[in-house]
């Protein structure tokens, strides 16, 4: 059995997201699959901004829109398509599919959140710059944590030792996360990067002593961070974790096109079977590969998402018409009572003698 399977994970996806703590305001629903590249339309949802794709099924709900988050703590862990920590303190699970790298997820996000307001922590730290880089980063002097003593992992060995460090670095970070927040109501965004657990992974096999201990250093960290930061925001705090292939980005980028192009064909792809160029010909391919092909959105029961502008331009409509609308009624009404006596512009404009007169 594969360390993968042993800790529980999904084999068939190719990547993951997992919420792992998130206030009651907000609530992750659904276990389906998303792309990477919609991470920022549901990070910043849960946030409570507004998205900027309309079709982007955000696969969450706001319960209480005046105690929205006031902080998200994300942790791309690279390398590796499943997560490697207990899936009991997960709330939702995703399956993901790798269409963007982690940092184009995390520019987007930060761009977002910078347009609200200047006064945010964002914060990207990637562990895998080591400690002479993370000394004194925008969390504060990050002093390497102790670590107990290992039992396979060897500090010789660079992939281990470069491990080991980050690991360190995850539970200094936990460390310092109640002395830097800030006491105000702006939105704080922590970026933190886990890189070396995959090189660790393929120089000790999945199956390793070496893997398992790795795995238990990665998910005590990841406890600390979560149990850290809850505690420093009061539980209002977006906790989440995703894997990250770079290698794996483009092609199913191209994947993802393809099918869009496929769909956007219309009925000329919704056929049972198709000629294959190789074995039988003619041969049915599965009504599973049809539908993962073909598939459409389903109906997610939730309203239209508008642009910001829209209750602006909606108010000034609605008013501007009923103005509009008894300015007129009150000029025909007057016209209607207006006495035709001979000092009346109606009685100048019927009168027969006038007609005479000219």
């Amino acid at each position: 059995m594969s360390l993968c399977q042993r800790k529980g994970f999904r084999i068939q996806a190719n990547g993951e997201f997992s919420v792992l703590h998130s206030p009651d305001s907000v609530e992750f629903i659904g276990n389906g699959e998303i792309e990477q590249s919609s991470l920022k339309e549901i990070l910043s949802a849960g946030l409570g901004f507004t998205a900027k794709q309309k079709d982007t099924d955000h696969s969450l709900t706001i319960c209480d829109p005046f105690s929205l988050p006031k902080a998200l703590v994300a942790m791309p862990i690279e390398g590796i398509e499943k997560l490697p920590f207990v899936k009991d303190r997960s709330k939702v699970d995703y399956s993901m599919i790798f269409d963007e790298a982690e940092e184009t997820t995390w520019q987007a996000l930060r761009s977002r959140v910078e347009e609200r307001s200047n006064d945010n922590t964002l914060v990207r730290i990637n562990l895998s710059d080591g400690v002479d880089a993370l000394g004194q980063s925008a969390l504060g002097e990050l002093k390497p944590a102790n670590i107990e003593k290992l039992t396979t992992l060897n500090l010789e060995i660079e992939e281990d030792r470069k491990f080991v460090e980050e690991i360190q670095l995850l539970k200094a970070i936990a460390d310092n996360a109640s002395s830097t927040k800030k006491h105000n109501t702006e939105t704080d965004v922590y970026w933190i990067v886990v890189s070396g657990l995959k090189p660790v992974l393929d120089l000790h096999g999945n199956n390793s002593e070496a893997a398992k201990e790795a795995c238990t250093l990665l998910d005590d960290a990841i406890d600390q961070i979560y149990q850290a930061f809850v505690s420093a925001y009061d539980g209002k705090v977006v906790i989440a974790a995703f894997t990250n292939d770079a290698s794996k980005v483009r092609n199913a980028r191209s994947v993802l096109l393809d099918r869009q192009s496929r769909a956007a064909d219309g009925p000329a792809y919704k056929t049972n079977s198709v000629k294959s160029t190789g074995g039988a010909k003619g041969a049915p391919i599965s009504s599973d590969f049809n539908d993962n092909l073909l598939t459409k959105p389903e109906f997610s029961g939730r309203a239209k998402v508008y642009s910001e502008d829209y209750p602006v331009i909606f108010n000034i409509i609605l008013w501007f018409g009923v103005i509009f609308f008894f300015s007129l009624l009150t000029i025909c009404i007057a016209i209607g009572d207006m006495d035709p006596g001979r000092d009346s512009i109606i009685y100048r404009m019927t009168s027969n003698r006038m007609k005479k007169d000219n």
